[in-house]
């Protein structure tokens, strides 16, 4: 069998750049598919990443219902009062409850500024219960809550485009107009999904509902005294916030449930990339094909020289079929090559993982690709009659 080796490379050697050509759609599917399901394993892992540092014991108050509760613009009309945060936290196996609201705007000093930041209007317990915590200055106090105080917590990135290697303690920002005085900076949370979590500013709660006229929360953060009682509390709290909204009015989601919805959303997205990877593959496939149709006529006189000198039909196309499967599998080991490369880069701007079950399922697939559309250039190659392929001019 690797006797055909020689032969298959040595004629790959003749055309070089026609070779390389014939390369290229597996080479950009093959990179196409590993950088793709790495970009969507490297966000799977930030998300989960995330989740589980709020821990196990998390649940979610959410407006609306899927299918229900909706707006004539279909988004979930939010009937949620700051009234529940007592309620939650009178059920069973309730922790603490955090009511949290947000809106956007540009975060100002002096001469510089942050653009589209979230400015979320969190209590005195949120930290706690998130395990967000600061690296510099302090968090929002139960004094800062009552005072309904004009200060903040801000980001990663706000800190780095307001004050760069300066220490933001003690100086004064804007949001939306308003002075506020920055007493902490939170750790390093990453992006999600493309919205960086470190563009955001915290401020009172109290604070916002008053000064952005802000009457409705947008969600509440429930900690559950154990993960075992998660399911009780959820029905606990369903059961208490029932007796003041409809069912279709609100939801209350687990953390499984949340990275269910999210696997799910991911799945369909990596199918999609997947498929656009695949007609890249389909395209290098056929190119093969009709690369090695082209080689077949080309050596027309060659195929007649060797079963005039003994070759039977089975030698060719063998011969014919190892080409295009060299063809592809190099194609897909270069293929390989660039999306590693490509997905290294990439990983200096985001989150990605690199795959090796999708790097052996890629090189697999070229192999396939390589068999599959060099079936057909190999037996019209292994039919010719050598007297009639002698003759061709």
């Amino acid at each position: 069998m690797f006797d055909y080796l020689p032969l298959a490379v040595r004629a790959l050697k003749l055309n070089k750049v026609r070779s390389f050509l014939t390369m290229l759609g597996v080479i950009i599917g093959v990179s196409a598919v590993i950088t793709l399901t790495s970009i969507v394993g490297g966000l799977e892992k930030t998300i989960r990443t995330q989740f589980e540092s709020f821990g196990s014991n998390s649940l979610y108050l959410f407006p609306g219902e899927p299918g229900g509760g909706r707006g004539p613009g279909g988004t979930a009309v939010n009937k949620l009062s700051f009234d529940y945060t007592k309620i939650i936290n009178n059920v069973p196996n309730v922790l603490d409850a955090s009511a949290m609201v947000f809106t956007t705007g540009d975060a100002k000093y002096l001469n510089k500024s942050s653009t589209n930041v979230t400015i979320n209007g969190i209590e005195d317990n949120l930290d706690e219960i998130s395990g967000i915590g600061v690296v510099e200055g302090r968090t929002i106090s139960k004094s800062d809550m009552a005072g309904s105080k004009l200060v903040a917590v801000i980001g990663q990135t706000v800190k780095k485009n307001l004050f760069d290697e300066l220490s933001p303690i003690g100086k004064t920002i804007t949001l939306k107009n308003k002075k506020f005085e920055v007493i902490g900076v939170t750790e390093k949370q990453g992006a999600v999904f493309g919205v960086d979590q470190d563009n955001e500013v915290n401020i009172p709660l109290n604070t916002a509902r008053q000064r952005f006229q802000i009457d409705r929360p947008n969600f509440f953060f429930i900690k559950v005294d154990d993960p075992k009682n998660i399911d009780s509390a959820k029905r606990g709290i369903e059961k208490a916030i029932r007796k003041f909204l409809d069912k279709e009015d609100f939801s209350v989601v687990s953390q499984e449930q949340s990275l269910e919805f999210i696997g799910n959303i991911l799945g369909v997205l990596a199918t999609a990339l997947g498929g656009i990877a695949a007609i890249s593959l389909l395209v290098g496939g056929v190119g093969i094909m009709n690369i090695m149709f082209v080689s077949v006529t080309e050596r027309t006189r060659e195929i007649g020289l060797r079963k005039a000198v003994g070759a039977n039909s089975k030698n060719i196309l063998t011969q014919f079929l190892f080409e295009a499967v060299i063809l592809s599998l190099l194609g897909g080991l270069m293929g390989v090559l660039v999306g590693i490369i490509f997905t290294t880069l990439l990983g200096n701007f985001i989150d990605t993982a690199i795959s090796p079950l999708y790097v052996l399922l890629s090189f697999g697939v070229s192999a396939a690709i390589g068999i599959i559309f060099g079936v057909a250039p190999a037996i019209k190659a292994s039919k010719m009659d050598p007297i009639t392929a002698l003759r061709y001019e």
